[in-house]
């Protein structure tokens, strides 16, 4: 492709190849291949990051079309009406971002082909599910952990007693029982996250994205610093956005904006029926948790149950309880 041509020739602020060298002149490339399940708020923006930071391919599937209520929140603008979302979404980043290979599926991932499923989540170096069905996410999660990647689980908040999309929760889980799985934090996350149901607002979303890209790039290069955000005994971040701090998550984020914490999901007491995990079976776990279960510990989150939600709490009270 040719430069513009100005008064003494070419204009160098003319457009040019955007080959691999230039792309990443000033910030390396970290590569991998990742399959986003949900192609919804979360999902959508996230894909868009990913590229940006050098993964390829990615492989997005979504069963969804765009709907108008989608627009203020999703990274596709109108002309996309109507379009499967991640189709569409794939398209604009290929147009956009062209040393980014991405393609979409319109499907709900529950019903492709068991062979095309696992092909799917084999092919990946680490697997994102961003949708708002704890049907799929939990399939999603058997998967991953049955191949034996790495997978990701971000989402917004969603409670009446707090905005939408306020909070961000990003639960990552390493195979081979090195971390709780998503079954395990099953019981916490099906009242209170959820993503394309939110009607939270698009920075706060985007910030949610913004972190689990740094979460992902974390779990696909361990050995790169960006690595050092995943802290070996927590396995979820909660992210508060830039609003106004709702009395329901006031004892958990007491700063006004944007802040974060790292927390860990404890084993359950009895054995997950996807990890087949325990407490008392888990390395190290029994003596971990062991603290968390005094009533000194739960004492300081009996507001945040009444505010948020009981079982929410119990994540809180074991996560936090650790130093």
């Amino acid at each position: 492709m040719t430069g513009a041509t100005g008064p003494t020739g070419p204009d160098p602020l003319g457009p040019t190849e955007p080959t691999e060298d230039r792309v990443w002149a000033r910030h390396r490339r970290l590569t991998g291949a990742v399959l986003v399940v949900g192609a919804g708020a979360v999902g959508g923006f996230l894909a868009e990051e990913l590229a940006r930071i050098g993964f390829s391919p990615l492989r997005l599937v979504d069963r969804d079309v765009l709907e108008p209520e989608n627009l203020v929140r999703h990274p596709l603008g109108a002309p996309q009406l109507g379009r499967p979302k991640a189709p569409a979404l794939a398209a604009a980043i290929g147009r956009a971002f062209p040393p980014c290979e991405a393609t979409g599926l319109h499907a709900d991932f529950l019903e492709l082909p068991d062979e095309q499923q696992r092909a799917l989540v084999r092919e990946a170096d680490v697997v994102v599910a961003a949708t708002d069905s704890p049907a799929c996410q939990r399939h999603v999660n058997a998967l991953a952990l049955e191949v034996g990647r790495p997978a990701v689980y971000p989402a917004v908040w969603v409670d009446p007693r707090i905005r939408d999309a306020e909070v961000g929760e990003i639960l990552w889980v390493l195979p081979d029982r090195r971390t709780p799985c998503y079954e395990c934090a099953v019981a916490f996350r099906r009242g209170t996250a959820d993503v394309d149901a939110a009607r939270g607002a698009r920075v706060d979303i985007q910030l949610v994205s913004l972190a689990t890209a740094q979460v992902v790039t974390a779990l696909a290069h361990p050995a790169d610093d960006r690595a050092g955000i995943l802290d070996p005994e927590r396995n979820a971040i909660y992210l508060h956005g830039l609003t106004p701090t709702s009395p329901g998550v006031r004892a958990t984020f007491p700063a006004v904006g944007l802040s974060s914490r790292n927390v860990r999901v404890p084993f359950p007491a009895r054995p997950c029926p996807a990890c087949l995990v325990s407490r008392a079976t888990a390395p190290d776990a029994a003596g971990a948790d062991a603290a968390a279960d005094g009533p000194g510990r739960l004492t300081p989150w009996v507001a945040v149950a009444v505010l948020v939600s009981v079982v929410m709490t119990l994540l809180v009270t074991a996560a936090f309880g650790h130093p």
